[in-house]
């Protein structure tokens, strides 16, 4: 995925026109994904460590706050102005990249975690970004993966849901997937917690404006959408969260 690429295109075009909302988010900056995704890494003070697909930095300015010497890398210009920002504003220490997932610009054995939340479904090539993080990873260093999810059985439902809400969603992956590819590249699984939050229709379109032009359109299609029914209870969205740790032996 590079410039001029039709997905970086849609991704980029993406969080350009929502990176207010990103930057505001307070289930970004202070979700229970973020607490237990940090607390299971088990990182010696001061490591160094590249948050993947940082967006506007929530996840890189949590671990700054605790010591560590933090890469936050990202794809989108908007983004990272906005998490530098963040981080003057909150005199923290973060160096910010713009880049590639799928080809980390870095030595091998450069850094002691890799982590990356609430964005590897956008990805297109999500195995690259597991191995270019192996690479990166020094010997028994950390990958820390956060992101939406769903049961095996409504995982395909939940992709075509959220593609109606964001054009550049790729595919959330079920835990089995995850485990599989995790370990496929090396990896040993430390940690693996999956776990439901209930969404109102506002929430769940979130970013997209409920009474814009698009997301009067996006609940339009919802309706005909095939919806799983693990995806809904009492007419509220499910949208499963999971947090899994790993190591590189």
């Amino acid at each position: 995925m590079g410039p001029g690429d039709s997905h970086s295109d849609d991704v980029q075009n993406y969080f350009t026109k929502y990176h207010d909302a990103y930057r505001n988010s307070s289930s970004h900056a202070t979700g229970a994904d973020l607490p237990i995704l940090i607390d299971n890494l088990f990182l010696p003070p001061g490591s160094r460590v590249l948050d993947a697909a940082s967006g506007t930095g929530h996840t890189a300015l949590a671990l700054a706050a605790l010591g560590h010497e933090v890469v936050g890398m990202d794809v989108t210009e908007a983004m990272l102005l906005d998490a530098r920002a963040l981080a003057q504003n909150r005199h923290l220490k973060v160096e910010w990249v713009q880049g590639n997932v799928e080809h980390l610009p870095w030595d091998s054995r450069t850094f002691q975690a890799v982590t990356c939340r609430r964005a590897a479904h956008h990805f297109a090539d999500p195995a690259q970004f597991i191995k270019e993080s192996f690479r990166i990873l020094k010997q028994g260093g950390k990958l820390g993966i956060a992101d939406m999810t769903a049961p095996s059985q409504a995982i395909d439902a939940l992709n075509i849901m959220e593609r109606l809400r964001d054009q550049s969603h790729q595919r959330a992956m079920s835990a089995n997937e995850w485990t599989m590819l995790v370990v496929s590249e090396g990896f040993d699984i430390e940690y693996l917690q999956v776990w439901p939050e209930f969404l109102d229709p506002h929430d769940w379109l979130y970013p997209v404006p409920w009474d814009s032009t698009d997301g009067q359109a996006v609940i339009h299609k919802l309706y005909t959408a095939p919806i799983s029914e693990q995806l809904l209870h009492e007419g509220r969205f499910v949208k499963y969260r999971i947090v899994l740790a790993a190591k590189k032996p």
